[in-house]
């Protein structure tokens, strides 16, 4: 009989054998547990990106969230601290209500926008994907700050970080910005050959 291995296995082993060298305070594998969280933060920071273009208002948002919810399990699991769901809701509600009039305003804003036919759809398509990329790469990143001091979900004051996420999202939504730029400047040869 075979035995079925999910990445989710596969990933518990390499983050077991990353605490295991850790339990030795060695600053190499230090450097690969932030190596790896940093990746994680990536990684669903960019399926946020993808959720971003689903055209379904609402839809997007429950996603997106979901997602966010996944990556603060395994930055969790990365650092050994226990995971608690409802802790986790209420850290990422605190976050993106840091800055109520921005960030909930302007997904509000997005949502509505979505609403409308064609135009609404194609407005949020070009918006809305940088937008999940930034908040939740600088919630992931925040997840990775504090738990690096130690820090575990019970004493994570999302008041303390308010800065820290609006630093972060500024620096996300340049980034996608100018990726987003440097391909479409990719592009411009290529329309001019053909």
């Amino acid at each position: 009989m075979k035995t079925r291995v999910s990445a989710e296995d596969v990933l518990r082993v390499e983050i077991d054998e990353v605490i295991d060298a850790d339990s030795t305070k060695d600053p190499e594998s230090k450097s690969f547990r932030h190596q790896l969280a940093n990746q994680t933060v990536k990684n669903w920071s960019q399926w946020a990106t993808v959720a971003g273009f689903i055209p379904v208002p609402y839809v997007d948002a429950t996603v997106i969230a979901a997602l966010q919810t996944k990556m603060a399990y395994e930055i969790c699991e990365i650092y050994d601290v226990p995971f608690e769901k409802e802790a986790v809701k209420a850290i990422i509600g605190s976050l993106a209500g840091g800055g109520i009039t921005t960030v909930v305003g302007g997904q509000l804003g997005g949502q509505l926008v979505k609403g409308i036919p064609y135009i609404g759809q194609a407005l949020s398509a070009i918006t809305q994907p940088a937008a999940a990329y930034a908040y939740t790469y600088a919630m992931g990143t925040i997840f990775v700050k504090h738990f690096e001091t130690n820090g575990n979900l019970l004493n994570l004051e999302a008041a303390k970080f308010k800065d820290l996420y609006k630093e972060q999202v500024a620096k996300a939504k340049n980034f996608f910005s100018k990726r987003r730029n440097t391909k479409a400047a990719e592009q411009e040869p290529e329309a001019q050959q053909a």
